[in-house]
C-alpha cells in the first residue's frame, strides 16, 4: 500500500516480602525438606506461608515454608528480615508504596493502581488496565522524576502483569496537545537539544533511586525483533525493573516478571484456538441489529499524535501480542507532534506477529460496505481504519452515539440518521485532522459501524453511519488475524 504519514497521529512488610537485586541476591545453596531430603536451590521471594525457590536449572517453584528443615527456616526468616529492610527503603526511593508484600508483579492490581492515583482505562474479560498522564497531576514523581505516562497491566486473576512507566519522551514531552480528538489543534515545541537534556536528566534519577536500594544493576539486551534494545536491569521478589534510554525517543522504566526479564523480554506465545475462541467470545449481538466486539482493550493516547500507535497497541493485545505504544511510535517513526509511518509500523510488527503465529493483512477500499467488514467482524476481529476525524465527524458521532441510548423506534431512528449523514456527506470531502481508529461493530438494519478512538474509555465506542464514513473515510484498513 501507499506510504501514509498521520499528523497528530501501608506497605505490609515482614517475611512476606523479599527485596534482593541481581548483584545482592542470595547465593545457592542446598536446603533440605523437613524429612532430610536435599535440594540445591536459591531464594526467590516469600508470600504468606509459602517462598518460592529456584533451581540450578534456573526453574524456579513454590512450596509451603512448613515443608523445610527447621534450620531452613531461621534462614529464610534471616533472609525476610534484610528484604523488609531494604523493601522500606523501595518504598521511600519510588516516593509511593509499590509494594503490597507479594512483589509487584503478584500483588492485587486494583490496589497498586490505588496506591500509584492510577485512573481505569480499560476492562475485558482477560484482564484490566490503568493508566496516569502525570503532567497533570501535582507534584506527582516516582523514583526521583516526573513519569508522563504509567499504565498498569492486569492478569485475569486482576494481579499484576506489567507496568509501564515513561518520562521524557518525543511524544509527551513540549506537547502543546489536549486530550481526545483536541490533540488535533496542538503540536511540540519542544527542541530535540532541551529533549535530550530531559532524557539525560530522568534517566540520572530513577537509575540512582534504584541504584540506593537494589545495587548496581546489570546491562543485557531486552525486546523482541524492532523493539530489542540495551537496558539495566534490577531483580526484586520475583519482579524485575527494566530502565531504558532510547536516543531521542524516550526513557522508560517496565517492571515485568523475573522470568520474563530472563527470556529476554520475549512474551509467551496464546495458541492460536485459545485466541480464536476469545475473539469468538467478545461477539455481542443486540435486540436493535447492533453486532460489536466488547472485549477490545483501551489505550489512551494522550495529549498527542500517537493514533496509529495507540491502536495497534489494542490491535495486538486483541489477539494476545504485548504490545506499548511507545516502542510502537518508535519502530513507526512517529514525530515529536504527530505522525506515524503506518507502513514502517506494519513491516516493524510483521515479524514479532507472524512468530506469535498471527498475520497481519491490509487493504485500500474505494468505498466501505458493512458486507465487506463483516467478514473480519463477525470473527471477532477488529478492523483498523484511516480517516479525517475532523470536527463535524466527531459531533455527529457524539450526537448519534448519545441518542441512541433513549431510542425506541429504530425504524424512524435511522430514516433519521440517513438524512442528516446524506446531507453532511455532500460536503466537499475532508482532508485534515488524518487519523487511525478501529470499526469494531456494524448494524445493517441502521446503515451504521461502531468505531473506537484511542482517547480513553468514554470513545470505547461510537456509532456512525456508513455514508458519513465513507466521506472522512481515506481507505486505508489494516487487520492482524488468528
Amino acid at each position: 500500500m501507499k506510504y501514509l504519514v498521520f499528523p497528530q497521529i501501608s506497605l505490609v512488610i515482614g517475611l512476606a516480602a523479599a527485596l534482593l537485586s541481581t548483584s545482592r541476591a542470595e547465593e545457592l545453596r542446598v536446603f533440605h525438606s523437613a524429612e532430610g531430603r536435599p535440594l540445591k536451590a536459591s531464594f526467590e521471594s516469600m508470600s504468606g506461608d509459602n517462598v518460592t525457590l529456584k533451581r540450578e536449572d534456573g526453574k524456579s517453584f513454590e512450596l509451603p515454608k512448613a515443608k523445610l528443615s527447621a534450620e531452613d527456616q531461621g534462614y529464610l526468616m534471616a533472609v525476610g528480615q534484610r528484604a523488609g529492610d531494604a523493601a522500606k527503603k523501595l518504598n521511600t526511593a519510588a516516593g509511593h508504596d509499590i509494594t503490597d508484600g507479594t512483589g509487584i508483579t503478584k500483588s492485587k492490581a486494583e490496589t497498586f493502581a490505588e496506591a500509584l492515583q492510577l485512573r481505569p482505562e480499560s476492562q475485558s474479560k482477560f484482564g484490566r488496565s490503568w493508566r496516569l498522564y502525570a503532567a497533570y497531576a501535582k507534584d506527582y514523581k516516582l523514583f526521583g522524576a516526573m513519569p508522563y505516562s504509567v499504565a498498569l497491566y492486569s492478569d485475569q486473576a486482576g494481579l499484576v502483569s506489567s507496568v509501564s512507566i515513561v518520562y521524557a519522551n518525543k511524544g509527551d514531552f513540549g506537547s502543546t496537545a489536549g486530550f481526545a480528538q483536541d490533540h488535533f489543534n496542538g503540536g511540540n515545541a519542544a527542541a530535540a537539544g532541551t529533549l535530550s537534556e530531559a532524557m539525560a536528566k530522568d534517566e540520572e534519577a530513577v537509575a540512582k533511586a534504584l541504584t540506593s536500594v537494589l545495587g548496581e544493576g546489570k546491562v543485557q539486551r531486552y525486546g523482541e525483533g524492532a523493539t530489542r534494545r540495551k537496558i539495566i536491569r534490577w531483580d526484586w521478589s520475583g519482579s524485575a525493573f527494566i530502565l531504558s534510554n532510547e536516543e531521542n525517543e524516550y526513557v522508560s522504566l517496565a517492571i515485568v516478571p523475573s522470568s520474563t526479564a530472563d527470556n529476554g523480554g520475549k512474551s509467551a506465545m496464546v495458541k492460536d484456538g485459545e485466541v480464536k475462541q476469545r475473539l469468538l467470545s467478545s461477539i455481542v449481538k443486540s435486540d436493535n441489529s447492533d453486532v460489536f466486539l466488547s472485549e477490545i482493550p483501551m489505550v489512551d493516547q494522550g495529549p498527542k499524535g500517537y493514533c496509529a500507535p495507540a491502536t495497534f497497541e489494542r490491535a495486538m493485545r486483541t489477539m494476545g501480542l504485548e504490545a506499548d505504544m511507545y516502542l510502537l511510535a518508535m519502530v513507526g517513526q512517529s514525530q515529536a507532534g504527530g505522525g506515524t509511518s503506518v507502513e514502517l509500523l506494519l513491516e516493524g510488527v510483521r515479524r514479532q506477529v507472524y512468530s506469535k503465529g498471527r498475520r497481519t493483512k491490509d487493504e485500500n477500499l474505494k468505498e466501505l460496505r458493512i458486507r465487506e467488514l463483516k467478514r473480519y467482524l463477525d470473527e471477532g476481529i477488529p478492523v483498523m481504519w484511516t480517516l479525517c476525524s475532523i470536527e463535524a465527524y466527531n459531533e455527529l458521532a457524539d450526537k448519534n452515539t448519545e441518542t441512541r441510548k433513549s431510542v425506541k423506534d429504530w425504524k424512524a431512528y435511522s430514516t433519521e440518521i440517513a438524512a442528516a449523514g446524506s446531507t453532511l456527506a455532500k460536503s466537499a470531502k475532508p482532508e485534515a485532522n488524518h487519523h487511525i481508529c478501529m470499526i469494531v461493530g456494524y448494524n445493517e438494519a441502521t446503515q451504521e459501524i461502531a468505531v473506537s478512538d484511542s482517547w480513553g474509555p468514554q470513545f470505547e465506542r461510537r456509532w456512525v453511519p456508513v455514508s458519513v464514513a465513507n466521506w472522512v473515510s481515506m481507505g486505508g484498513i489494516f487487520m492482524i488475524l488468528p
